[in-house]
């Protein structure tokens, strides 16, 4: 039996974030992580002693040791509450990091790791990759390290902070982000693409940043796409018939759409995102050939417009993951929700989970389930944290001309029925708008 610290991902996948840090994932809790008094950047240090620091060595051997990971915590809390975690879904799937493996067999090459080389792992398998902030949407939910257009905006940026600026003095000169650095891309990150199984881009949109395209060639010119799985996370706002061709070459891909309801709900959470031509190129990649996925993000916004959504995706052959449950900011999470709409959804989720789902996406709806029904805050944290949701939604509505009484009915009346107070600016504009 495994493990239960143990993961897949820190002897087989590198995490570079857009400002170049290294991660050792996305749920990891760590942000600016140090080894031997150097950051772990690119800006500061090359891939290959990143790879195989000291602080990576030690996470690995702790890992097989079945030593916990402070910063693995999100995983653990997740379990814990009876959800399915990354750590699990990873280990899980470590096949498409390592060639052949199951969770068995990626645990024994580990401990070899550990044991037999002192932690130094060969050159990653598996790279995901956060390629810049550049992106055409203002999620409301997102943040300027994200999103260049939450980053000008001064409204939003004022609530979920500024851009940090870049690190001085740096190996990437006159370069905000590592991506634009063909020398790091391909002479670092890229360097050993015969060893590589699996690619996760990540962004802002990636589907609009140079680099991606670059790279997606050069693996396809190289003759190196016929042993690589790609994953991309995009916002479904942007279509390319070349693109497909292109990504037609890989061993296999997946696009995983950010959708987080349908209709007026998903241009809502993801200005200013069109309803129409999201679901339109959606249907165009899928004609073209290309698998993919929805991967909405779980939150008060779309705590009762969620299962509309999954709907939506089985009635046309969508698949969806639910795993990405919002913890931050926080205001935006469930923990802002009163108990009677907790208990709403939960009626909801429930009654949905043992009359409709299939056994293929159990798992989903279960972790939404478990998130629901995690321990409530303390009395004084909902307070701030409902008067802080209340704010932000009156300022980001005004902004962008949006109303939550249009675009979450529902959850409109039910807050106001709890007693959130509301400015009449949120309520619907009249029929003529």
């Amino acid at each position: 039996m495994l493990p239960k610290t143990f993961c897949v991902l820190p002897f087989s996948q590198l995490t570079i974030a857009n400002d170049g840090k290294v991660k050792l994932c996305t749920h990891a809790h760590a942000f600016d992580i140090t080894s031997e008094e150097r950051a772990l950047s690119l800006h500061s240090t090359p891939l290959e002693e990143i790879w195989n620091s000291a602080y990576l060595r030690t996470i690995r051997r702790r890992m097989v040791e079945g030593s916990p990971v402070v910063d693995c915590s999100k995983c653990y809390r997740t379990e814990a509450e009876g959800g399915t975690s990354l750590r699990q879904v990873m280990n899980l799937h470590a096949g498409c990091r390592a060639d052949g493996m199951g969770e068995g067999d990626s645990f024994q090459r580990a401990r070899n790791i550990v044991t037999q080389k002192s932690g130094n792992a060969p050159p990653p398998s598996a790279l995901h990759l956060w390629l810049g902030n550049l992106c055409n949407l203002k999620c409301r939910m997102c943040s300027p390290a994200f999103s260049s257009r939450v980053a000008s905006d001064p409204v939003q940026s004022k609530w979920l902070g500024e851009l940090g600026p870049a690190e001085t003095p740096s190996r990437i000169p006159q370069h905000v982000y590592w991506s634009q650095s063909e020398k790091v891309v391909f002479e670092e990150v890229f360097s050993h693409p015969e060893l590589l199984s699996w690619v996760h881009f990540s962004g802002g949109e990636p589907l609009l940043h140079r680099s991606f395209l670059d790279i997606v060639q050069k693996l396809v010119d190289g003759g190196h796409a016929s042993h690589i799985r790609v994953y991309i996370n995009s916002n479904g706002t942007v279509y390319s018939h070349r693109l497909s061709s292109l990504l037609k070459e890989f061993l296999s891909v997946e696009l995983a759409i950010s959708l987080d309801g349908i209709d007026k709900l998903q241009e809502y959470i993801r200005p200013p995102s069109k309803w129409d031509t999201v679901s339109r190129n959606i249907f165009a990649f899928r004609k073209d050939g290309i698998p993919l996925s929805v991967r909405p993000t779980v939150q008060a916004y779309n705590v009762f417009g969620l299962l509309e959504l999954v709907r939506w995706c089985e009635t046309n052959g969508l698949h969806f993951f639910l795993d990405n449950v919002l913890t931050a900011p926080r205001f935006l999470s469930f923990d802002i929700l009163p108990q009677l709409v907790v208990d709403e959804a939960l009626q909801c989720w429930t009654q949905y989970l043992n009359a409709e789902c299939t056994d293929t996406n159990r798992w989903h709806v279960e972790t939404v389930i478990a998130a629901l029904r995690r321990p409530r805050p303390e009395a004084n944290d909902i307070s701030s944290l409902q008067q802080q949701f209340v704010q932000f939604t009156h300022d980001i509505d005004r902004s962008a001309d949006q109303f939550l009484a249009i675009a979450c009915p529902r959850l409109y009346e039910r807050l106001m029925a709890a007693g959130f107070e509301f400015s009449p600016a949120l309520e619907a504009k009249p029929q003529s708008r």
